[in-house]
């Protein structure tokens, strides 16, 4: 113990000397210069002390400055909205809307702009939490965000919009007049948020349960909230339907085309691809099956059929392909293309040149099938 207290009175008084030393450098450097300064003539002492400001307000100008640039100013990834308007962005993550015809910005710092054609004439932007419209063509704003308290809002469709106000669905024309009252519970179970946009005189729309129906530009239902998803139309006005994972189509009447009990449905300009109890086809809009047997994906199967001098196994390939739908999988004749069984299971291996393991999907049970598809015992 003593030895340490020697120790720590030798650095004390190591650190003290050193400390002395210093002020008495300092003291005496101090003096000098005082004695060189009053030595100096009058302008030449006037000179060092303008110089002298002048650097020290320069330095913080130009840290200012750099302070501001990095955390308020121009971030140069500036977009296109329109012809004549910009979207320039700032290193705090806000945005402001420019004209190149005027050279002036025409907006405050907001929090985004929507992205629209020009063609939509308006288009959405946020400001603090807040929605509001812009002018797409001028960058002008139309609907003020903080003068409203739209907490959700989409872009004109049909001459409409629709906004969220105070938990509340309803739509507004470009003059921000309620055209349809909010009287709509917006409630969105989906896993990607849904546009209330107006397609060829229908809007979707949900209840206080999250199931979706349709509306007409009167603001009635015209096909009652029961379906979890209701797609825009596409193809002559039909439009697709979900419910508990089931699809089904309605027609630009929004009479039911196909009744929601498939696995999949796709609309294209050949007509509708569907798909039910693990079997893909393809009929026209007349209803007339154009394509029985329609698959996403197809593999060979192969078989052990012995060992080479290695001890390794030799594979042939069979007569038969694994075929995919919807993530499940069927076997069909290779030589023939036609299924042998539907896509119902979630495993298939052949392991004989007859004789197939699988996995059921329902069960998750595996079994052996032959090349008719039946289960052999």
């Amino acid at each position: 113990m003593n030895v340490i207290n020697r120790i720590f009175k030798l650095l004390l008084g190591v650190v003290t000397l050193i400390s002395v030393a210093l002020a008495a450098m300092v003291k005496l450097s101090w003096r000098k210069l005082s004695k060189w300064w009053k030595c100096r003539p009058k302008w030449l002492r006037l000179s060092l002390v303008s110089v002298f400001v002048i650097v020290v307000a320069g330095c913080i100008v130009k840290a200012g400055y750099s302070f501001y640039k990095d955390n308020y100013g121009r971030f140069h990834w500036d977009r296109d909205l329109s012809e004549r308007v910009e979207m320039h962005s700032f290193a705090d993550g806000y945005w402001r809307l420019y004209n190149t015809d005027t050279e002036q910005y025409t907006t405050p710092k907001v929090d985004w702009v929507e992205d629209s054609d020009e063609d939509d004439g308006y288009t959405v932007y946020a400001q603090s939490g807040r929605r509001g419209y812009v002018d797409v063509s001028t960058g002008e704003i139309v609907i003020d965000a903080e003068a409203n308290n739209y907490s959700k809002a989409w872009v004109f469709s049909e001459g409409l919009a629709g906004v969220i106000k105070d938990g509340k669905a309803g739509f507004i024309n470009s003059r921000n007049e309620v055209v349809i009252p909010f009287e709509y519970d917006y409630c969105d179970k989906g896993l990607f948020e849904t546009s209330l946009l107006f397609h060829n005189g229908y809007c979707v729309m949900s209840n206080d349960r999250g199931d979706w129906g349709l509306i007409d530009m009167r603001g009635y239902w015209v096909v009652e909230p029961m379906y979890d998803q209701v797609w825009i139309p596409c193809v002559n006005g039909y439009r697709v339907v979900v419910d508990d994972g089931k699809f089904g189509v309605l027609d630009s009447n929004l009479n039911v085309k196909y009744p929601v009990e498939y696995g999949f449905v796709s609309i294209d300009s050949d007509g509708f691809i569907l798909v039910r109890d693990g079997v893909c086809w393809r009929e026209d809009f007349e209803g007339n099956v154009v394509t029985p047997f329609m698959f996403d994906d197809a593999t060979n199967l192969q078989y052990v059929s012995g060992c080479n001098d290695a001890g390794g196994y030799v594979y042939t390939i069979s007569d038969f392909m694994c075929y995919e739908v919807l993530n499940s999988y069927g076997i069909m004749n290779r030589v023939t293309g036609e299924p042998v069984t539907r896509a119902i299971y979630d495993y298939i291996e052949m392991i004989a040149p007859t004789l197939f393991m699988v996995e059921d999907n329902d069960c998750s049970t595996y079994y052996l099938i032959d090349t008719e598809g039946n289960i052999v015992e």
